[in-house]
């Protein structure tokens, strides 16, 4: 009797708890792709975030085909998906595709055997940077379109400049969100951003844009990754649909009653 009190108890706790969230997954649709072919990727358990998707060789991240890497933002339900073009990556096969979130707390390989793919050289695996390039600025563009002044969704640029003041090549990966301060949560696709050399300094621009009948200031956050270490940056904009204002208030004055003149009457 003891012994089934405590199994229902047991189950009245998970059905409280509910089950534990699944681990992230990932799942190909071939095993085996040649150089240029596309691989559909498919993620399921997945925290809301964004992701990157590379194909990596043997030696660390730092053999990795970065140049057709993807970035995806994935939703609230833990699933996505995507397609990756297959690139052999520095160093040659056995091939791996990596799926890991941009600060490396999640990260899932999946083999994939390349067609014609060399194998592994023998080279020492170059060294990477530790940490992200400095920010020397950091600001916003405008678009001067004519939609948008009459509440259209407003386009913005944000322009970067990275400078990699390591002695290693940095790897890059951005991740962006554009709204209300003090946290927005609009996704901004960033563009891909092949290595920095040690020295190098590089202007990075990014297509941002604000919501239809957007009115009022906006905050753009945005994280510079590198080996998992972010820096974090912020700044500012505004939009005032004039054109829209000028429309309803010309709208209003339609609408306003017309007071007909009086007709005088003289004496007869």
């Amino acid at each position: 009797m003891r012994l089934a009190a405590y199994g229902l108890a047991l189950i009245a706790g998970l059905a409280v708890t509910g089950a534990p969230n699944p681990a992230p997954q990932v799942t190909l649709d071939r095993a085996e792709a040649a150089p240029g072919e596309q691989v559909q990727v498919r993620l399921t358990g997945w925290p809301t975030g964004t992701v990157v998707i590379e194909l990596c060789g043997s030696g660390g991240p730092a053999r990795c085909a970065r140049d057709t890497s993807a970035q995806i933002h994935v939703p609230g339900g833990g699933a996505g998906g995507a397609p990756l073009t297959v690139s052999v990556p520095p160093g040659g096969c056995p091939c791996q595709l990596r799926v890991s979130t941009l600060d490396t707390r999640f990260s899932v390989d999946v083999p994939l055997l390349v067609s014609g793919a060399a194998p592994p050289d023998s080279g020492t695996v170059r060294q990477a940077a530790t940490g992200p390039p400095v920010v020397v600025g950091a600001s916003v563009e405008r678009d001067r379109g004519w939609p948008a002044r009459f509440g259209a969704p407003a386009r913005r640029t944000v322009v970067l400049r990275l400078r990699n003041e390591q002695a290693a090549p940095a790897a890059v990966a951005l991740s962006f969100r554009v709204g209300r301060a003090p946290s927005p949560t609009g996704f901004v696709a960033p563009p891909a951003v092949p290595d920095l050399a040690p020295g190098e300094e590089r202007v990075i621009r990014i297509p941002v844009t604000l919501p239809a009948l957007a009115l009022g200031s906006y905050e753009i956050h945005g994280e510079i990754v590198t080996a998992g270490t972010a820096h974090l940056v912020v700044v500012t904009t505004d939009h005032h649909p004039w054109g829209l204002a000028g429309l309803l208030a010309l709208a209003a004055l339609t609408l306003l009653p017309t007071r007909r003149p009086r007709r005088s009457i003289g004496r007869r």
